[in-house]
C-alpha cells in the first residue's frame, strides 16, 4: 500500500535508522546533492535538545486478542533520533513551502512533505521579500505549512514551544499563521507565550531574517520518535486544567462531516457505541481547554486517523487507545502520539476497498460494526480502573 506499508515492513524486521519517515525524502535528497546545505552547516550555534532511543510499541495484551484478532502495527518500533535547536543567521523563509534558503539555495532538510520539484525550483523573489527587523529577542519558527491542522500543531508546535522555554527563549518572537484559530491562541497562552508579540506570516511572501531559531520538531523529524520533551510539553499544558470529574469516560471521536477517510456507516457505529455508554464527540466543537479536560478523564478512546485522535496526548498513562486503521492508509502517527503519553494501543484494520495508499480517499466498504464491538468486549479487562 505504498510508502507507509514499506515503512512498516522495515520496522517490523530491522532496527530503524535515526530519522523520521516524513523527513527521509528530504534527508536523502540533501545527501545526494553535492551543492546542498544543511541546518548544521548554516547555524551559528546548535543546541542538542534530547537524544531518544528506539521504543517498541505497547499493545493491549501484546497485540493478540482471542484466536484471530491481531493489532495493526504489532512489532512496530519507533525511530531513535537526536533533536536540535538551530540558531540560524541571514536566511530567507519561503512562507508557502516553509522552506529556508541560504545564499539562494533551499535548505532541503526543512522541506517537510513537499514536492521535490517545487523545492528545487525555489529561489528568492525580491518582489515578495519582507525583512524581519532585528529585536532584542530572536524570531522563532514554530509551525509547518499545515499550520491550521490540529495534529500538526500538537505534534510540531507544542514541542517547539517547550524547547524554546527550556532553552530560555520564552520571549522569542513567534512567526505565526496568518489567521490564528481560537485553539491555537489558547494553546499559545497556556504554554506561556504572548500571541500579540508574534508576527503573522503571509502565504506567498518570503521573509529575510538576520537571526531566527528553528527546532527539528517543526520539520517533522520527531513524528515517529518517542520524545520525552514532547511528553513534557503536553503534560505542562494538561497541568493547567483542573480535573472535572473521575477517569470514567469511554470516548468515540467521530469524523462527522470530514470528507477525508470517511466510512459510509459511521452513524451506525456512533449509535452502537452510544448504546454502550460511550461519549461520542466531534473534537472540533470543543475549546482547547475543554479538549484537555475531556481526554484527561478517558479510560478508552476510539477513533480513526484524524486530528481529533491527537487529543490522546492529554490522556493519563494506561488509557487504552483503539484506532480504526484504514487498510489504504496505515499511518502510525496516532500510534506515536499515544506512545508519547504512555497509552496502550489497539489497532483494528478496516477493509476499505481502496487499492492504493491515499490519506484522503473514503472507504468503499462499510465497517463491520459487530467485529468492532466484539474486540471492544475483549479489550474491556485491560482498561484502567475508574
Amino acid at each position: 500500500m505504498g510508502f507507509f506499508k514499506t515503512l512498516l515492513r522495515r520496522k517490523a524486521t530491522v532496527p530503524a535508522k535515526a530519522s523520521a519517515c516524513v523527513s527521509v525524502d528530504a534527508s536523502r535528497s540533501a545527501s545526494g546533492n553535492a551543492g546542498a546545505v544543511s541546518l548544521k552547516d548554516i547555524a551559528a550555534s546548535v543546541t542538542v535538545l534530547e537524544t531518544v532511543p528506539a521504543v517498541p510499541v505497547s499493545l493491549v495484551n501484546g497485540g493478540k486478542l482471542g484466536a484471530d484478532e491481531t493489532s495493526v502495527f504489532k512489532g512496530w518500533v519507533s525511530d531513535p533520533a537526536t533533536f536540535h535547536l538551530y540558531d540560524l543567521r541571514d536566511v530567507v523563509l519561503d512562507r508557502s513551502l516553509m522552506v529556508f534558503l541560504k545564499d539562494g539555495k533551499p535548505v532541503l532538510e526543512t522541506a517537510y512533505v513537499q514536492d521535490p520539484a517545487a523545492v528545487a525550483a525555489l529561489e528568492v523573489r525580491p518582489q515578495d521579500l519582507i525583512t524581519v527587523p532585528d529585536d532584542t529577542s530572536p524570531a522563532a519558527i514554530c509551525c509547518d505549512h499545515w499550520d491550521s491542522n490540529y495534529y500538526h500543531w500538537l505534534s510540531h508546535t507544542l514541542p517547539t514551544l517547550h524547547a524554546l522555554r527550556i532553552t530560555k527563549h520564552q520571549n522569542a518572537r513567534l512567526m505565526l499563521p496568518p489567521h490564528m484559530r481560537a485553539w491555537q491562541a489558547d494553546t499559545l497562552a497556556l504554554s506561556g507565550f504572548d500571541v500579540t508579540q508574534g508576527l503573522p506570516l503571509e502565504n506567498g511572501k518570503q521573509y529575510a531574517f538576520s537571526r531566527v531559531l528553528y527546532a527539528d520538531y517543526v520539520r517533522g523529524a520527531g513524528d515517529f520518535s518517542v520524545s520525552p520533551l514532547s511528553r513534557a510539553a503536553y503534560e505542562s499544558l494538561a497541568a493547567t486544567q483542573p480535573s472535572t470529574g473521575p477517569r470514567d469516560l469511554r470516548i468515540f471521536i467521530e469524523r462527522g462531516p470530514a470528507s477525508n477517510r470517511r466510512i459510509p456507516n459511521e452513524a451506525e457505529l456512533t449509535a452502537a457505541l452510544q448504546a454502550r455508554g460511550f461519549l461520542c464527540v466531534r473534537a472540533e466543537n470543543f475549546s482547547a481547554a475543554e479538549q484537555i479536560q475531556l481526554f484527561k478523564r478517558a479510560r478508552l478512546v476510539v477513533g480513526q486517523l484524524g486530528s481529533g485522535m491527537a487529543n490522546c496526548v492529554w490522556c493519563q498513562p494506561g488509557t487504552v487507545m483503539f484506532e480504526l486503521v484504514a487498510e489504504h492508509h496505515q499511518n502510525p502517527c496516532n500510534l506515536l502520539m499515544g506512545m508519547q503519553a504512555g497509552l496502550l494501543y489497539w489497532g483494528k484494520l478496516m477493509p476499505t476497498g481502496q487499492q492504493t495508499d491515499d490519506h484522503i480517499a473514503q472507504s468503499e466498504k462499510p465497517l463491520d460494526i459487530a467485529s468492532v464491538l466484539r474486540e471492544l468486549d475483549q479489550i474491556e479487562p485491560y482498561l484502567p480502573p475508574v
